[in-house]
């Protein structure tokens, strides 16, 4: 796999040095509202029954639905690789598909059927695929932990593409990624205005008109929001799309994560991104206690992750 081994990156990581408590705390809920976004939409992503939903509310409240003891949902999985990876000092993207292949062989919880048909390429050709049947939204989920190096632009925008191009060949998707990273990395300092800060990585990396436009209006109309993202594996644009909108008009995550669960029918994975995002903007005080504590074993092991970044010289 010479493309992924021919040269690792090595971003630097967002400074913990002098970081007011602002930014620890973007930090964290990047990092665990994630795996509380998964375990939310994980609830209720097999229905959009209303029925079905209320019969699984808790003082009418939804709960989140934790994974097996054990295992780890995809889109966790995948994006913990990198962050072994990012902690380590640098990603080498041959080590990177090794790590991702070796959780497929051992759990492979909730890999959906275009994750599992990239993997398995992987596994067998030592390379990317070359086409998938449709977008797929798990190189969103493994590419964005990327965020957390904002220090580093431009290794940043190249490692997330890359990454993302190892599930996903469809140039489309890795810059669905790009945007969807730069973002978020622009939420973790403290700065919620990311629409220019992304329109202006996308044009560097020669986006398509589509794209563009797809980013430049997010601004235009806060009362008219994208469709919500259906199913196991929506387009990754059209997830970006709905993400970004929200992140941008929505003024409290909180609510928003309340909402998709409600209506049902979101992929864990798109829960994840959608955790992260808010969680990067405004933390996850606000958020329920029985949301952070039913979300499983994942919650504790991405606060040691945050510590352990919070204490990186």
């Amino acid at each position: 796999m010479s493309q992924q081994g021919a040269s690792p990156y090595v971003p630097r990581m967002q400074p913990s040095s002098g970081a007011d408590p602002g930014a620890i705390d973007r930090r964290e809920g990047f990092l665990v509202g994630s795996v509380v976004g998964a375990a939310l939409a994980a609830r209720t992503a097999s229905t959009r029954d209303p029925a079905s939903i209320r019969a699984q509310l808790v003082q009418g409240e939804v709960m989140p639905l934790a994974p097996p003891a054990g295992r780890q949902r995809a889109a966790i999985a995948l994006a913990d690789e990198l962050l072994a990876e990012l902690t380590g000092g640098g990603v080498d993207l041959h080590r990177l598909a090794g790590r991702w292949i070796a959780w497929a062989e051992r759990d492979g919880f909730e890999a959906d059927p275009l994750l599992t048909a990239a993997l398995d390429h992987l596994r067998e050709f030592d390379a990317p695929p070359t086409t998938l049947p449709a977008g797929s939204v798990a190189a969103l989920a493994a590419a964005f932990p990327a965020a957390l190096a904002g220090g580093s632009p431009r290794a940043m925008v190249a490692g997330a593409y890359h990454v993302a191009r190892m599930l996903d060949p469809a140039g489309t998707t890795a810059l669905a990624t790009v945007a969807v990273v730069v973002a978020a990395a622009t939420l973790l300092e403290g700065r919620r205005d990311f629409v220019a800060d992304v329109v202006a990585a996308l044009r560097a990396n020669d986006a398509p008109e589509p794209v563009l436009d797809a980013m430049r209006t997010l601004p235009r109309d806060p009362r008219t929001a994208p469709p919500l993202p259906e199913g196991p594996t929506p387009d990754p644009l059209a997830a970006v799309t709905w993400l970004l909108w929200t992140g941008y008009h929505r003024p409290r995550g909180v609510d928003v994560m309340r909402e998709m669960a409600l209506v049902g029918g979101v992929a864990p994975t798109v829960g994840a991104l959608a955790g992260a995002m808010f969680g990067a903007r405004e933390g996850i005080e606000s958020w329920p206690d029985a949301w952070i504590d039913g979300a499983g074993e994942d919650v504790e092991r991405r606060k040691t992750i945050a510590r352990r970044l919070d204490n990186q010289p």
